[in-house]
């Protein structure tokens, strides 16, 4: 009778394993396992649902990549990497450290990057193409309708920096702007407030178009501005035009990969064997 018992459990937990590891849809030849499902529910907290539309969409645009023929080479896979790593300060060594200690394989992660430049050339080649750039009235029209949004977006600066080893010739240089002083070097500066440090943006704010901020010790010298005009010389929509063309774009290309996917979605074959 036990043995009789044990192998009924044996049975019943290799065909529960098989059941887990099964295939659950079949999207254009490529399977979505009940595994799959369930790790991304658990990995990203998401619904079964959202799991299964998350999956549906990564096989949709592989199989997209796949027959568009978009190759990426191992030198290009190599080069992201090495963008990436210098970007985070970090070596080759300690980025297969970390992953490591994620749980990551080298291998899986350059999988990951090769699919990620595939995924961004067909968007470039099949949907990107597709956006037409906008007028000025379509982008007026789009800034008006969120003009919120880009109420604290960066502007434009132009700016005269004059720097010197010496506060004195500084003082001088900003009694005369317009008399060359020995010592004293000027460079022209086009300047993005998003760039600029919270207390230099905040000294630039402060300080009148046409006049002087006050010398800056930066412990290598001394360094003033000229603020010339603030925001391009310009206020609403012209002041954070480029701004405004990027949301834009965004949104447009957010919309088209959607639409770009339903399409797919509502003309791919799409099986579903158990869920």
């Amino acid at each position: 009778m036990k043995k009789l018992l044990s192998l009924l459990l044996f049975c019943m937990l290799t065909l529960e394993a098989q059941v887990i590891d099964a295939v659950a849809i079949d999207v254009e030849g490529q399977a979505i396992t009940v595994l799959e499902i369930q790790a991304v529910q658990q990995n990203l907290k998401m619904s079964k649902d959202a799991a299964i539309e998350m999956l549906i969409r990564d096989r949709l645009e592989k199989a997209a990549i796949e027959n568009a023929g978009i190759t990426v080479s191992d030198d290009e896979v190599q080069q992201k990497i090495n963008t990436i790593a210098t970007s985070k300060q970090l070596t080759i060594a300690q980025m297969k450290s970390l992953l490591q200690k994620r749980g990551l394989t080298w291998d899986s992660y350059l999988k990951q990057i090769k699919l990620e430049i595939q995924k961004e050339r067909f968007f470039q080649q099949h949907i990107l193409s597709t956006i037409d750039r906008p007028s000025d009235d379509e982008l007026k029209t789009y800034y008006n309708t969120h003009k919120e949004a880009f109420s604290s977006a960066p502007t434009q600066m132009s700016l005269v920096a004059y720097t010197s080893d010496s506060p004195d010739l500084l003082k001088e240089a900003i009694s005369n702007p317009m008399k060359p002083i020995e010592g004293v070097s000027k460079k022209n500066i086009l300047a993005s407030s998003d760039q600029m440090s919270p207390a230099l943006l905040n000294l630039i704010q402060q300080t009148p178009s046409n006049s002087f901020t006050k010398p800056i010790n930066t412990g290598k010298g001394f360094i003033t501005y000229f603020v010339k005009s603030k925001g391009s010389g310009q206020s609403g929509f012209e002041a954070v035009k480029n701004a405004v063309l990027s949301s834009w774009i965004q949104s447009k290309r957010v919309q088209a990969s959607k639409d770009f996917l339903n399409k797919l979605k509502a003309n791919a074959k799409i099986r579903v064997i158990r869920l």
